[in-house]
């Protein structure tokens, strides 16, 4: 059994999305990654868990169970409503992405909270940055 807190680290930042609005976010430890993006069930077992104060879920992929996971009931029932998840890497402005002040039309990220237009629309170290992007920003 695991938590926010052993997963969360230097790793892929991924985004939780329901209905176009981020509603979480934070960089996943590459080890956790699938336990997110690739179990095909999530269900609450926080009654085999009474002394936490919070949510459990189990993360369970063809028949299998991954893991047990320990969050906020925030997050938790986040995770049982069948959100979609994305990496903030692949999509334009994800590196500027603050949940809950973003949403996300299945191409891009758009920032609610702040104007960032005439920004970069992708971070400089992203290794999907399109060739050739920040030439534009040298000229």
């Amino acid at each position: 059994m695991i938590n926010e807190e052993i997963v969360q680290g230097i790793g892929n930042p991924l985004a939780w999305i329901i209905d176009g609005d981020c509603l979480y976010d934070f960089a996943v430890k590459a080890e956790y990654i699938s336990m997110f993006t690739e179990s095909n069930e999530v269900i609450d077992v926080s009654n085999q868990y009474p002394e936490h104060n919070g949510l459990t879920v189990r993360f369970i992929k063809n028949e299998q169970i991954i893991e047990d996971f320990q969050t906020s009931e925030y997050f938790g029932s986040i995770l049982l409503s069948e959100p979609q998840i994305v990496s903030l890497f692949n999509y334009p402005y994800g590196h500027f992405v603050v949940s809950p002040n973003a949403k996300f039309d299945g191409n891009k990220f758009i920032i609610t909270d702040r104007d960032v237009m005439g920004l970069p629309a992708w971070h400089p170290k992203n290794p999907n940055t399109p060739e050739g992007y920040f030439d534009q920003f040298n000229q």
